[in-house]
């Protein structure tokens, strides 16, 4: 998740990583955590390759080029040059030159001359510099680098460590018509790491470059060649795409597949942990199959967290589709899975084993959705005796009420987060209700039956158990508990927990009433906390309780304001911040490219596009049922393993709504077109009516919340239309 962490012992998950540059075992002991819990545990052989059928990284075709394709972040190439000079320090001239690959030299004159150089986006890689032959002998220049503006500094960069953050400039020799190469060059001072290799830096969007001598120093070139998501030839060629008549939201659509984009990492590029005293060090070994990882954020922690897998997977599968990356991330934190069948709190090199009931859950959903998205059994089917044993462990933990009682304690940052709180009850649930498919894969009807009442059994146990309090329209945390958490409010309604619509519109109506000027409170977190992980289950809650308005609104103040906020990346989503739009997680220390924080992306495809997979989570087809929420278009597609679906829907009011599908054979179980709430109105596919007058005459059509759904609809390209009477 975000892996961010406070300084100080106490129950948070970042205050295990904060613990300093001690070992796990003692960072686990500050949480009063076993030593052999947080021990690694030894590493599973691999499973069988198998085969993906859908994975962009290994072939899928490119999404048509349109429109939104100026929407899309992602680099044509891997090298890139910087876009503008945003500050300069002491004497320094001719900077503009170095905005062009072979531009005029730039002469920083004196100790303490710097220039920031700003890429327009987050990029992350490695950094060449190309000295000029004016270049006094024997300089020196000092790089640092920070993701927001907040952060530029010729003294340091921003906080990236985990430990100490004390991460001065990394200094090079700058020798006459020589050349600095940050992946190949040792830097004489700035940091404890010798491997050069180390210094990858994976999120920036601001470079400093700090002369560290007395002389001149020139330079005539700067770029940096682009790591992030090694497995994609074209970091453009997504296989699906979004578009919709509010730039804003095809904006957000975008920055959030980008933002996970920086989050797909090669193998042996992740944080090395135990942090180093002095600057950072990113070449730990952090995955055990295939060649890359998803994991939580681009700067940092360079490292698999299950909880960030719940939004990021989503978001992965609706835009760039590397469900093979998720498939290795997954299989890393099984190699690691305990004897008791606990999972890990984090993947390696952090390796927090068994400490966390919430995300040891998000491992579980995570499993089952990528069998959903990709239809992968073979390797689902491999893995499932470990699923099982987790599964079992976990459901271990659920109480004679039918409550789970949490007792690793770790999560997002979040307070109060043992016991039978609602955010991991709801969590729970989601993964007993998306257990059958993937025990029925494997033959295991007997779990799928008792996952299935056991979640019955959860959800009834939650109305009776005294958390609903009527008088906030809220859950509370736990029975009697004052605090009413955006995470298990949002995930109730989400993930079905609530007991009817009126409920689910409850919950809705009462988390918009809490909205500040720059997004939705996290009052589990603080009273200023603003956390874009719960907002983005709050956003998939807003759509699920059919309040579409509301759901983009969240998204267009929220995720609008991390894009348009001026100290901001302008492309990726952070990590959480405070009401004031200050960082939320020990200053520079916040990571600004956070997968965990990109929630609208999926939702605005499954919902307002509305190309939604199951919910229940089995591969019986998907649902069509856009959800306008105000908008009068949107178009997109999305690959599943039947095919490409492909939508476009136009809202042209008085009751007037025309929607294309274009599907290949058992791809879509049913589509749902929104009809007017009063009046009499025709639904016809292909110009042949299949609902009038009240009644269904074809496509077994039904009425059903201000919808008519139809089944059965021939593969291929379909018309249905509405008309009012």
């Amino acid at each position: 998740m975000s892996h961010s962490t406070e300084p100080g012992p106490g129950p948070k998950r970042r205050n295990v990583l904060r613990a300093g540059a001690a070992s796990v075992v003692a960072a686990a002991a500050l949480r009063g955590i076993p030593a052999q819990a947080a021990a690694p545990a030894p590493a599973a052989a691999p499973a069988p390759e198998g085969t993906v059928p859908l994975a962009a990284a290994s072939g899928a075709r490119p999404a048509p080029s349109g429109r939104w394709d100026a929407f899309n972040l992602s680099p044509a190439g891997r090298t890139l040059t910087p876009v503008a000079v945003y500050a300069t320090t002491g004497s320094v001239s001719g900077a503009g030159g170095l905005l062009r690959k072979r531009g005029a030299a730039a002469r920083l004159r004196g100790a303490g001359a710097s220039v920031t150089l700003d890429f327009g986006r987050e990029v992350g890689g490695y950094v060449t510099l190309a000295v000029g032959a004016g270049t006094d002998a024997s300089q020196q220049l000092g790089l640092t680098y920070s993701e927001l503006s907040t952060y530029v500094s010729t003294a340091s960069s921003d906080g990236s460590n985990g430990g100490s953050n004390d991460e001065p400039p990394v200094v090079y020799p700058a020798a006459p018509s020589g050349r600095i190469s940050t992946a190949t060059d040792v830097p004489v001072a700035g940091t404890d790491a010798t491997d050069p290799a180390s210094q990858l830096r994976g999120g920036f969007r601001y470079l400093t470059v700090v002369n560290q001598s007395g002389g001149t120093v020139e330079l005539t070139g700067v770029q940096v060649e682009i790591t992030f998501a090694p497995n994609a030839a074209d970091l453009r060629a997504y296989p699906n795409y979004f578009s919709c008549d509010d730039d804003l939201l095809t904006r957000v659509w975008y920055a959030g597949a980008y933002t996970v984009q920086t989050n797909i990492v090669a193998n042996d590029q992740g944080r090395v942990w135990g942090p180093p005293a002095v600057g950072w060090n990113n070449g730990a070994r952090i995955g055990e199959a295939g060649q890359t990882v998803l994991v939580d954020g681009a700067k940092r922690d360079r490292t698999v967290w299950p909880g960030d897998l719940g939004i990021s997977v989503l978001t992965d599968y609706v835009s760039l589709g590397d469900m093979r990356t998720v498939r290795d991330s997954l299989q890393t934190l099984y190699n690691h899975q305990a004897d008791s069948g606990a999972l890990p709190y984090a993947g390696p090199a952090v390796d927090f084993i068994g400490n966390s009931d919430a995300y040891h859950l998000w491992t579980l959903i995570g499993t089952a959705a990528y069998l959903q998205y990709t239809g992968d059994t073979a390797w689902t089917t491999g893995i499932y005796p470990r699923y099982k044993a987790a599964l079992d462990y976990i459901t271990g933990k659920i109480d004679s009420d039918g409550l789970l009682d949490v007792t690793a304690a770790a999560d997002w940052a979040r307070t109060d987060s043992d016991g039978k709180n609602i955010e991991a009850n709801a969590i729970m649930y989601r993964a007993l209700a998306t257990a059958g498919p993937l025990a029925r894969a494997a033959g295991d009807t007997a779990t799928a039956e008792d996952s299935a009442a056991r979640a019955a059994a959860l959800k009834s146990a939650v109305e009776a158990a005294g958390y609903w309090d009527s008088g906030a329209g809220l859950y509370r945390d736990k029975p009697g508990s004052a605090l009413h958490p955006q995470d298990g409010n949002a995930l109730a309604v989400w993930f079905g927990l609530v007991p009817d619509a009126d409920r689910a519109a409850a919950v809705s109506t009462a988390l918009g009433a809490r909205w500040t000027p720059v997004g939705a409170l996290s009052p589990e977190k603080s009273a200023e906390a603003v956390h874009p992980f719960p907002g983005g289950m709050e956003v998939h809650a807003h759509f699920a309780a059919g309040r579409a308005a509301t759901a983009l609104d969240l998204i267009r103040r929220e995720w609008g304001y991390m894009l348009d906020a001026p100290q901001g990346t302008a492309s990726t989503f952070w990590e959480g911040y405070r009401t004031d739009g200050s960082s939320d997680y020990s200053g520079s220390y916040m990571s600004a490219a956070h997968g965990w924080s990109t929630g609208p992306t999926s939702a605005l495809t499954f919902w307002l596009l509305g190309i939604a997979p199951a919910a229940d989570g089995s591969a019986a087809g998907y649902r069509i049922a856009p959800h306008p929420g105000g908008l009068g278009r949107a178009e997109g597609q999305l690959t599943t393993p039947a095919g490409v679906i492909a939508v476009s829907w136009h809202d042209r009011g008085h009751g007037t709504f025309d929607l294309t599908v274009s599907a290949p054979r058992r791809a879509v179980a049913e589509v749902a077109v929104p009809v007017p709430a009063t009046g009499g109105y025709t639904v016809r596919v292909d110009g042949a009516t299949a609902w009038a007058d009240g009644r269904a005459y074809a496509q077994a059509a039904r009425a059903e919340d201000g919808r008519v759904v139809l089944t059965g609809l021939p593969a291929g390209t379909r018309e249905i239309t509405v008309r009012p009477a």
